[in-house]
């Protein structure tokens, strides 16, 4: 499986740690879900509807996750398409499938802060997966 580096903000991986813990999963394992659900939600999304949010903290942490292959691949080919980094596709799959509403007030029942903190960005042939 790929190993692929990942930048998650601080307030999505609190709630993705607390799915985890909830789950009795990885955070990888909720990656793997939010990826493929986000994928296939987004087989017909053309690469201008998808509307920017404003970049990562450059504090955020950093995380080596493990997908299946052919997760990747098809992340790949659908950030390509998009026009979006891999790890745009990955935090927007991460925080819908852990229901991580990114445009909460910190004071509401969410409590998960804005939009600022999603990634945002261009697809890159560059960015390769690690072994």
């Amino acid at each position: 499986m790929p190993r692929v580096k990942v930048t998650i903000p601080d307030p999505l991986l609190q709630v993705a740690a607390d799915a985890a813990q909830k789950a009795g999963k990885k955070i990888d394992d909720l990656y793997e879900a939010g990826i493929a659900e986000f994928i296939e939600a987004n087989r017909t999304t053309t690469p201008g509807s998808m509307r920017s949010r404003g970049g990562m903290p450059a504090s955020s942490p950093k995380l080596t996750i493990e997908i299946p292959e052919e997760l990747f691949q098809e992340a790949e080919k659908l950030a390509k398409r998009l026009g979006k980094r891999r790890d745009v596709i990955y935090a927007l799959g991460l925080a819908k499938h852990v229901k991580y509403d990114a445009n909460a007030n910190v004071d509401d029942n969410h409590g998960h802060g804005d939009s600022s903190e999603l990634p945002t960005g261009r697809w890159q042939s560059s960015e390769s997966a690690e072994s």
